[in-house]
């Protein structure tokens, strides 16, 4: 069993799931022409998917904006799916609340 990250213990992995999800299919379905999705739609649902993400994905405690900061600094990664704690104002969320 995998261990509990930061993202799970606040239940923001489907924000993380629906930015990606909106990167992803904005970035792959304009290559296939059967879609319909042209390639200005294509990058508008890639960058909205993207903005999602930076901009949901925040610390319910401190409200720090964790991918955002992640995008400034690449350290901030590693704690969000490996730690369980905030990177900005350190609440432990796998404590007790």
């Amino acid at each position: 069993m995998a261990a509990p990250s930061v993202l799970s213990l606040t239940s923001q992995y489907w924000k993380l799931v629906v930015g990606v999800a909106g990167l992803l299919v904005g970035s792959i379905t304009p290559l296939f022409e059967a879609s319909g999705m042209s390639w200005t739609v294509g990058t508008i649902v890639a960058c909205v998917g993207y903005a999602f993400t930076l901009l949901a994905v925040r610390c319910p405690n401190c409200g720090s904006r964790w991918f955002w900061q992640a995008a400034l600094d690449a350290s901030v990664y590693a704690p969000l799916f490996k730690g369980t704690a905030c990177p900005a104002c350190k609440r432990d969320f796998a404590g007790p609340r």
